[in-house]
């Protein structure tokens, strides 16, 4: 039978909203008492350089940084998580405007790849105004990627995903999503419960007093621009997944 992509994207989707019920099932419930105010997370220091690693292909005019960030918000002098950042600066810097921020959306795309990877397909005039940033959001790639199956059950996995849902295909992927969610948390346990958007854009809806907290909120004096732009990749609908996730 042919592989339609549609199906894919369907069974895929149905598997991680399979998964993320089940961890959030196990994660302890929410306390109820009057939130504590925490204190503001110290601002990381980016030192720039070379990208010099075999995957990052040294030389392309991109530079790179490790911004250290609190895994736990509530405790932001704790335990730390990296953030890969990645740059190339204004090819005009005498008329530079600012900064432009490439992302690819999710679940689990590179920032640093897509925004090396999509350079040349700009525009040279936001190329020469604009320094290009982009950034690998905690557990994806190389901030700390959470692992949950390796290639092996991955490919067992998308197998299994293909064909026409019949009679006990919800109980099959039920099943399947719990097995997601176990690996993960046995796998990569101690970074899944603080991944997801509430760490990443923590600052937008605080859930304590306090100064706002989150990646996006420290990584924003770095974008701190007269003009600042955002663009995320448009994906279409039939190649947005390819089977049940990896990792979240």
């Amino acid at each position: 039978m042919a592989d339609d992509p549609r199906k894919r994207l369907v069974w895929g989707l149905t598997l991680v909203l399979i998964a993320v019920t089940v961890l959030l099932g196990a994660a302890p419930g929410v306390a109820t008492a009057t939130p504590v105010a925490v204190a503001a997370p110290p601002v990381p220091v980016l030192s720039w350089g070379p990208c010099g690693t075999n995957a990052d292909a040294p030389g392309d005019g991109f530079e790179c940084a490790t911004a250290r960030v609190p895994l736990d918000y509530r405790q932001p002098t704790g335990r730390t998580i990296p953030l890969a950042v990645t740059r190339r600066l204004a090819a005009d810097p005498a008329h530079r405007t600012g900064v432009l921020l490439l992302h690819p959306g999710g679940p689990g795309n590179s920032g640093v790849d897509f925004a090396r990877n999509s350079y040349a397909a700009l525009p040279a005039s936001l190329r020469d105004a604009f320094d290009v940033v982009g950034y690998d959001m905690r557990g994806v790639a190389r901030s700390g990627q959470v692992e949950c199956w390796d290639d092996k059950e991955y490919s067992a996995a998308v197998d299994a995903a293909r064909g026409v849902p019949g009679p006990g295909a919800l109980h099959g992927a039920i099943r399947q999503g719990a097995d997601f969610a176990t690996a993960c948390r046995q796998r990569s346990g101690d970074l899944v419960p603080f991944v997801g958007t509430g760490s990443e854009r923590q600052g937008h809806r605080p859930a304590a007093p306090g100064p706002r907290r989150g990646d996006a909120v420290l990584l924003r004096p770095f974008l701190r621009q007269p003009r600042r732009h955002r663009l995320r990749r448009a994906v279409p609908a039939a190649g947005a997944c390819h089977g049940p996730g990896r990792g979240l």
